[in-house]
């Protein structure tokens, strides 16, 4: 009876160890824009910061808190937050509720520490703006068509500032891609945030073949006034092919082609 006894007490002795938790803390996490650039110089007038727990590797993190303050405020306070190191994401949006700038090109990631039952300041988030995203699709044979009906096999897409006189960035697609589309168009990824928004004014698609020739002499051409700093833009092409024999049209043809006289095919964004 004695070391049942014994026992019973040693575990509920360690039981109420394991569950003890320390109190929780406070933070505050101060932010700006590039080198100290005013809210509304970029029309930012909220910011969200964002917790969320640090992830083992490969593993997804969790949100654990966040909160929404004006731009003018310059930072974001948190209570009752967990003890713990978290990752700190940072977005700002304009009037009309676009993410025009956030943290989500810093290296390192910005990272705070929270300790139990103390006010901790975060080092300052220093926001940029956020590149514009290209959206692209292509209808094969006037949409009911295969990749293996046509002799394209990339599709390249090249963004440009100046008219077309600066190349910006340039991606290339598989004619089929592995990537799950987003609302039937395929994402642009731009990791180094290459794509300025306010800049942008065209944009071109052409098809390439197995051999990296380009399957017509020219491209589509998409001319554009730039959308603006985290805007989107979708833009479609339409690619028809009997055997080699193949053309490359607009859904929505620019009425305002500037050279109607070339073979330069301009086109509408979506």
């Amino acid at each position: 009876m004695r070391t049942r006894l014994v026992a019973s007490l040693l575990c509920f002795t360690a039981l109420t160890a394991c569950n003890k938790t320390d109190p929780p803390g406070s933070l505050i996490v101060p932010f700006q824009i590039g080198a100290d650039i005013g809210c509304s110089t970029l029309g930012v007038t909220q910011v969200t910061i964002e917790l969320w727990s640090k992830p083992a590797e490969g593993a997804p993190g969790e949100q654990v808190d966040s909160a929404t303050v004006s731009c003018d405020d310059g930072q974001a306070e948190f209570t009752s937050v967990p003890v713990g190191n978290y990752e700190v994401h940072a977005s700002g949006i304009d009037m009309e509720s676009v993410v025009v700038v956030d943290n989500g090109g810093n290296d390192p990631l910005d990272t705070a520490e929270v300790t139990s039952g103390t006010m901790n300041t975060a080092d300052k988030v220093t926001m940029t703006i956020t590149p514009a995203k290209i959206l692209v699709r292509w209808k094969l044979n006037d949409g009911f068509g295969q990749c293996s009906d046509v002799p394209a096999t990339e599709f390249v897409v090249t963004a440009y500032s100046n008219s077309g006189g600066t190349p910006m960035y340039e991606y290339a697609f598989p004619c089929d891609p592995a990537e799950e589309p987003v609302m039937g168009y395929n994402v642009v990824l731009d990791e180094m945030r290459l794509i300025e928004g306010d800049e942008l004014d065209l944009i071109t698609i052409n098809p390439i073949d197995a051999m990296g020739a380009d399957v017509l002499p020219d491209p589509l051409y998409f001319q554009m006034t730039p959308p603006g700093y985290g805007r989107t833009v979708k833009i479609t092409a339409q690619l028809d092919c009997t055997g080699t024999d193949c053309a490359l049209s607009c859904v929505a043809p620019d009425p305002t082609d500037p050279d109607a006289m070339d073979t330069k095919l301009y086109c509408l964004a979506d």
